[in-house]
């Protein structure tokens, strides 16, 4: 009986009645393995999808992340302990007898400018002390409506006596609570 599925015969690489020639040993390639799936010889692999080049983007995103709390710890510590407080530079410029901007005070003159209104309004309204702030802004408010009415009518000013009276005191004792000593009925 003949068997319908014959075992191959391995082929020798020597054919008769063709060039002899060795059988090809393998060389590794300079550049190292070659993908065999790889058109151009060199080529090395490409890397597994994800896993390098999450890594350098992963890494300036922990490195952005940790500049900006740097920056902002800095920041924070600056104006909180090493730049000194607007209100707190205004008591002292007031304590020294000068004008809350630190500015040598004027003699009699009461009319205010609207910039310089503006300008000791935002030293008082930027500072981190509320009760610095609370009533140096209402006494600079008050100075504004004062300084605003007509010639002629400066009694008019006698409505504002006690609400005056009021920021005037606040202002001295918040000055005072922060270790600065200012006196404004004297002036």
């Amino acid at each position: 009986m003949t068997e319908p599925y014959q075992p191959e015969q391995p082929q020798s690489p020597y054919q008769p009645g063709g060039p002899v020639s060795p059988p090809q040993q393998y060389q590794p390639h300079p550049a190292g393995p070659q993908d065999p799936g790889s058109a151009q010889p060199g080529h090395l692999p490409a890397p597994p999808a994800g896993s390098s080049t999450r890594k350098p983007l992963l890494l300036a995103a922990v490195a952005f992340v940790a500049l900006l709390m740097f920056a902002a710890t800095g920041v924070t510590v600056y104006e909180a302990f090493i730049k000194e407080d607007s209100g707190l530079a205004a008591c002292r410029a007031l304590a020294g007898g000068k004008d809350p901007d630190g500015t040598v005070n004027r003699s009699g003159d009461m009319k205010l400018t609207e910039a310089e209104y503006r300008q000791t309004r935002k030293l008082f309204e930027d500072s981190r002390y509320e009760d610095i702030r609370k009533h140096g802004t209402a006494l600079m408010d008050i100075a504004w409506q004062i300084s605003q009415l007509p010639k002629g009518q400066e009694l008019g000013a006698f409505a504002f006596l006690a609400s005056a009276e009021t920021a005037t005191t606040g202002l001295e004792s918040a000055c005072a609570d922060q270790g600065v000593d200012v006196n404004l009925k004297n002036r």
